[in-house]
């Protein structure tokens, strides 16, 4: 059984539990995961050409993306 087709016999709590296994693992050695080339160049793109939007801290910018995918989720 390849690894599509075990996945697809997980139920959907099954499934998050198995996506926080592999969120774990791979953010405990990001050093094994190179970003891709395109990375570097949106990086380098936003510094050199940065937002007219206010900044906001991390705490804020979690609040704000949990209302922005609460607002989608509500709209659907």
């Amino acid at each position: 059984m390849n690894i599509e087709a075990f996945i697809d016999t997980l139920n959907t709590e099954q499934q998050q539990a198995a996506l926080d296994l592999l969120w774990q693992r791979l953010a405990a050695g990001p050093q094994a995961l190179p970003s891709p080339a395109w990375h570097g160049e949106v990086l380098r793109y936003r510094e050199s050409n940065p937002s007219s939007k206010p900044t906001m801290s991390v705490s804020e910018a979690k609040i704000d993306v949990k209302r922005m995918v609460d607002e989608r989720r509500d709209s659907q």
